[in-house]
């Protein structure tokens, strides 16, 4: 409760008082090819070594933080991945792991001991969409080592996520199916985003294909309906994570990238409880925003809270382009914050 406060006090008063969640890269590499990502052309040279991470971590007590969640790049990916978390853990923080999946199989008993969440990217239900997607074949890899997981940890949380585009709208309601029959334990979907410099990505990546026409956010409309019909116990259950109105944004959002209709309001206070560190020590405010600085070249607690306040976005995002075509708003309250 007195970090939710503290939060709170923070949007109002323009401050970075703590900052309970990090999102951590381990590293920049990647073994899939996604359409809609560029980390995989990473040779992961600049990653941050041990030692680098090991003071990340010994900073997060005096910001408060309470979660780390690996994301990346694919963290599994790293050899010493888990000596990394190691480092987290050493100082009373909760991991959670972002992951495509493909490694999970041969880690799940590492993973199983030292994460308390585990979110797997799922863009296909079938093995033919899923490596149009995401440029392998590795669905029922996937699932083998969803499986294990289970079996080595069953009470463990794990769910799925995945970005819907142009490849990939209108399964919708079967990614639900396939999700329930993998064993997991919910779904959230997002849009793709489109912006040239996250993810990997820099000004000449070439997203055009991702987007959808005016004929396809008409059909992609419809499935969502379909799905809210179809699927209805599924999102009063909260298997699927987003309520009705917020799967009707999905298309809302890519009607708006046609200038259709504007961008779904976005409403967030990430600044405020939040940074992301990317492998090589780059220092985000999210995902989306640009690089405020280097955990490599500055220490974390000396970037973080007098830069985060700075960043031009406010809690509606109106004021900034980034911001109003934001996909992944963190907007938390004094219940349900990820680190509780």
């Amino acid at each position: 409760m007195l970090t939710s406060l503290l939060v709170k006090v923070g949007e109002a008063t323009n401050q970075t008082f703590v900052l309970p969640l990090l999102v951590f890269f381990p590293t920049s590499r990647c073994n899939s090819r996604c359409v809609s990502c560029d980390w995989w052309r990473s040779s992961g040279a600049g990653d941050l070594t041990l030692e680098e991470i090991d003071r990340v971590a010994d900073a997060l007590p005096g910001l408060g933080t309470r979660l780390v969640v690996f994301s990346g790049g694919e963290p599994l990916l790293r050899p010493e991945v888990f000596e990394a978390a190691d480092l987290f853990r050493a100082r009373g923080v909760s991991l959670h792991l972002l992951t495509s999946g493909i490694l999970l199989e041969r880690s799940a008993a590492e993973v199983a001991r030292r994460f308390s969440r585990v979110v797997v990217s799922l863009d296909g239900a079938t093995e033919a969409l899923y490596r149009a997607v995401r440029g392998v074949a590795a669905l029922t890899v996937v699932e083998r080592g969803v499986s294990e997981l289970r079996r080595r940890a069953p009470d463990l949380p794990v769910t799925a996520r995945a970005t819907l585009h142009r490849l990939n709208y209108l399964a919708l309601p079967d990614l639900i199916d396939h999700a329930k029959a993998m064993g997991l334990d919910g779904i959230s979907f997002l849009p793709a985003d489109l912006s040239p410099f996250a993810f990997g990505r820099d000004a000449v990546s070439d997203l055009g294909s991702l987007g959808l026409d005016a004929r396809q956010v008409s059909e992609f409309e419809a499935v969502v309906e379909q799905t809210i019909r179809t699927h209805a116990d599924d999102l009063a259950s909260g298997f699927v994570a987003e309520s009705a109105g917020k799967l009707r944004r999905l298309p809302q959002y890519y009607s708006a990238l046609l200038g259709g209709a504007r961008f779904p309001t976005v409403q967030c206070n990430a600044p405020w409880n939040s940074v992301v560190v990317e492998a090589d020590g780059s220092v985000r405010p999210c995902f989306f925003h640009q690089r405020i600085g280097n955990a490599r070249r500055t220490p974390l607690p000396l970037t973080a809270p007098d830069a985060l306040p700075s960043v031009p976005c406010t809690l509606d995002g109106a004021s900034n382009a980034v911001a109003t075509r934001c996909v992944c708003a963190l907007k938390t309250g004094w219940r349900g914050a990820p680190w509780h």
